[in-house]
């Protein structure tokens, strides 16, 4: 992720470039496809999965950011074995380019999207169809459940993951990194696809087996569509723990928020740099979501600290200081009951922890032990965002200083390597924080309190 986002001129052009090979790649897919076998003949039973097929895809939710999932796979599955050998090409392909009307892409008058879309999904839709068209037996009734089933998973897998992997290079080519993170669950999503795939290729076997007759429209095909659209509670049972966690975050920020006016954007801005930071390192998707939900609630503590402690003007004393130093476990204490918490409560409560091991540690680490590597991101975030933001006990520092106190901490405090690659990301994006007006060194350590940022950030 060390590139930032595509300037305009570029990304406008970039658009037209790969929206246009994408949909004449994808066009020419479909021609192949049906010059190769042309449409099902089956077609009141291709009918009935393709309909299903574009429920789905329009009923899509987002499970991640700027990631939307539907079970289509397993419909596209259990398609192409029920058509068998001899129509799945045609069939699974011209099903997959259906998918393309989207009811978003017409109000908005959208063109890369579906431009892009076409030339991906025709992609993604031809592999899956080659994977079962040369491993399934001419005739599906000859093949075992086991190998239906397997058979099934592996088209699934590679049809989704050659989708996600396009998908992401578009994005990264076209919009820059800023906009290409990786997704966080991705694990978690991919098995998902792996057992819809699965899934398709049990519910195509018991067609073939069981199904009375061969008309477009029996019960053991309303049985097959019924199990398919359930499937996709899986995806809307993601989509709601999402924004139920987030919703639960949002508002823990809005009640520390209510009692330190001063602090007011602080979480905000620490988890923008603190992904930023992700981003620059090239920390994986799960790592940056759990660095950027740490960063909403690291000063959670300080609900436990006295409202006129926190505002306080003057030098802390050093009863005082050990107050303020006792958020990072206030921290467990509000939190340790909810379980989806606790990884990001030690990665908070860490967050003045120093590099060389000193710094006060949460509950969850011992003096002396390096932080987590999210634990170290956060650290130079907050640090970074303490310093160029105006306090009730001093100002802000320019830009400048601060970069000069966080190398001035490097190889103690901080991870000198992340102190480097942050200083470089803020630079490259050529963006402005802090105080205007420069000081001497010694104004800024004076303002500063001696280093009072440390502690009482």
């Amino acid at each position: 992720m060390a590139h930032y986002e595509t300037p305009y001129p570029i990304q406008r052009t970039r658009k037209r470039l790969y929206g246009a090979f994408l949909a004449i790649w994808g066009a020419g897919i479909i021609a192949a496809a049906y010059t190769f076998q042309g449409l099902p003949d089956q077609i009141g039973l291709w009918l009935a999965f393709a309909a299903t097929f574009l429920a789905l895809e329009i009923s899509a939710v987002e499970v991640n950011d700027r990631m939307v999932a539907s079970p289509v796979i397993a419909v596209t599955v259990t398609a192409g074995i029920v058509l068998g050998k001899e129509q799945v090409i045609g069939g699974i392909i011209i099903m997959a380019a259906l998918g393309l009307v989207q009811p978003l892409d017409f109000a908005q008058k959208r063109i890369f999207q579906p431009a892009v879309n076409l030339g991906i999904v025709t992609t993604a839709a031809a592999l899956t169809a080659g994977i079962l068209y040369f491993l399934l037996p001419a005739n599906t009734v000859d093949a075992s459940l086991a190998q239906v089933v397997a058979v099934g998973a592996i088209a699934a897998a590679a049809g989704d993951f050659t989708s996600l992997i396009m998908t992401r290079v578009v994005v990264r080519q076209v919009f820059g990194s800023k906009a290409a993170g990786p997704w966080s669950n991705l694990s978690q999503i991919l098995t998902s696809f792996v057992g819809l795939g699965a899934m398709g290729g049990l519910l195509g076997y018991a067609y073939v087996h069981y199904a009375v007759g061969r008309e477009p429209y029996n019960a053991m095909l309303l049985l097959v569509i019924g199990m398919l659209m359930m499937s996709r509670l899986f995806f809307a049972s993601l989509a709601k723990l999402r924004v139920a966690r987030e919703g639960m975050l949002a508002t823990l920020v809005k009640t520390l928020e209510a009692k330190d006016l001063y602090t007011r954007g602080h979480t905000e801005r620490v988890a923008q740099f603190a992904v930023q930071l992700a981003q620059e390192l090239r920390l994986s998707g799960d790592m940056q979501e759990r660095i950027r939900h740490s960063a909403l609630i690291h000063d959670l503590g300080k609900l436990a600290v006295p409202r006129e402690l926190l505002k306080k003007r003057g030098r802390l004393t050093s009863h005082e200081t050990a107050t303020m130093r006792g958020h990072v476990h206030h921290i467990d204490d509000l939190l340790n009951d909810v379980d989806w918490l606790n990884p990001l409560v030690e990665i908070a409560s860490d967050h003045h922890a120093h590099y060389d091991g000193g710094g006060y540690h949460g509950s969850h680490s011992d003096h002396g032990e390096v932080p987590a590597e999210e634990s170290r991101v956060l650290a130079i975030a907050d640090a970074f965002d303490a310093m160029t933001s105006n306090r009730p006990y001093r100002m802000a520092l320019t830009q400048e200083e601060a970069f000069r106190e966080l190398r001035s901490g490097a190889g103690a405090q901080f991870d000198p390597a992340m102190v480097e690659s942050f200083i470089t990301m803020i630079k490259r994006r050529g963006l402005r924080y802090g105080a205007l007006v420069r000081m001497t060194d010694d104004e800024a350590r004076e303002l500063a309190e001696e280093r009072g940022w440390i502690f009482r950030d």
